[in-house]
């Protein structure tokens, strides 16, 4: 493991179904980002004994990370069962974001927190755009630079239709009302991120070529890293 080097983190944001997981997959395990080591999570191989032992202090470094996630749901989100998974999510993402830093790499690629916070059940008198912007605000210090999936609503049900084979009706269903309730999020998300000049972004069009659009990241994430 490695923990002196300058390492960097972009996010790939936007709704379910956009193309964000497969095309930072393609940049990763074709190494298209060369010199430059980049990786996505699934790549980082990490005992589960040395993870769990990591847990508890960086729980402790992060208790006012922790502290935000907990009084931003229960601000803003209705308390059922689906957002009770989102925070127990949340809170894993917070620490495995430091944990996987202590590996080897020069680029981290991945969805993350505010590709999850889009699954929200919001309660019905919360302004969603604020919650989102006060998100943003506590966690920017955390990014190098977003890219944003757009993708119309045609595409994402073209690919909803073929996400879960085998799987039943109603699991089905209840997916589907996760990736509306997405794909409507994510536009009230987009507004906040593309209104910043704090995280350099790049708007990607998640109906484009997969090869089309790894090409604009990879030349993204190298303008970025240039001017750091």
């Amino acid at each position: 493991m490695e923990t002196n080097k300058k390492k960097y983190y972009f996010e790939f944001v936007g709704t379910h179904g956009a193309g964000k997981t497969f095309t930072y997959h393609v940049i990763a395990k074709q190494n298209l980002l060369e010199p430059l080591k980049a990786i996505y999570p699934g790549q980082v191989q990490r005992p589960k004994l040395h993870f769990l032992l990591s847990c508890p202090i960086l729980a402790l470094k992060n208790l006012n990370h922790i502290a935000f996630i907990s009084l931003f749901m229960l601000k803003n989100a209705e308390i059922n069962f689906l957002n009770f998974k989102v925070y127990r999510t949340l809170f894993k993402m917070i620490i495995l974001h430091q944990y996987f830093f202590r590996f080897h790499f020069d680029v981290l690629l991945k969805d993350d927190m505010l590709h999850l916070i889009l699954r929200i059940i919001f309660k019905k008198n919360a302004d969603i755009e604020a919650a989102f912007q006060e998100f943003f605000d506590h966690f920017k210090y955390l990014y190098d630079g977003f890219i944003f999936f757009d993708v119309t609503p045609d595409v994402v049900n073209e690919r909803f239709s073929k996400r879960f084979p085998g799987k039943s009706d109603s699991f089905i269903a209840s997916r589907l009302k996760i990736h509306q309730r997405s794909r409507q999020q994510s536009q009230i998300l987009r507004r906040v991120l593309t209104s910043q000049d704090h995280i350099p972004f790049i708007v990607a069009d998640g109906g484009d070529d997969v090869k089309v659009n790894a090409e604009k990241i990879i030349s993204f994430v190298k303008t970025t890293l240039q001017k750091t």
